[in-house]
């Protein structure tokens, strides 16, 4: 693997980190706090998931996987994409985002999951390219 696409590859799993950290922060400040917006605990532990095993990386390089790094993150992206969609859909047909703390917790939700679905899509090409 060239040093160009290790520094993509980093920058693609720090997006998939990115938008499991907003999954994890609207569920503490929209649920946990202001009992607001939830979304499914399926969705959180993904993200969980996803924050564990970009810890792990950068903290413990030498750990060795039982599955590749690449695709433990790709199958965490992919996943979490899904089951927003599913959540978007969900919220849509019950009307679920009637007021701000609502809307606001959905939009973070669905922006985190965007995030890691995109970092999912990159990190295929660069396993493919590799």
């Amino acid at each position: 693997m060239s040093e160009h696409s290790e520094s993509t590859s980093a920058g693609v799993a720090n997006l998939i980190g990115l938008g499991a950290l907003l999954l994890v922060a609207d569920y503490l400040i929209f649920e946990v706090i202001l009992d607001e917006y939830f979304f499914s605990t399926i969705l959180l532990l993904t993200a969980l998931f996803a924050l564990f095993g970009h810890w792990m990386r950068r903290n413990h390089p030498e750990a060795s996987w039982p599955i590749p790094y690449g695709w433990t993150m790709r199958l965490l992206g992919y996943t979490a994409g899904t089951l927003a969609l599913v959540e978007l859909l969900y919220d849509l047909r019950n009307g679920v985002l009637d007021n701000l703390g609502d809307i606001l917790g959905g939009l973070i939700v669905y922006a985190g999951a965007f995030l890691m679905f995109r970092g999912a899509r990159q990190l295929a090409g660069d396993i493919e390219q590799a």
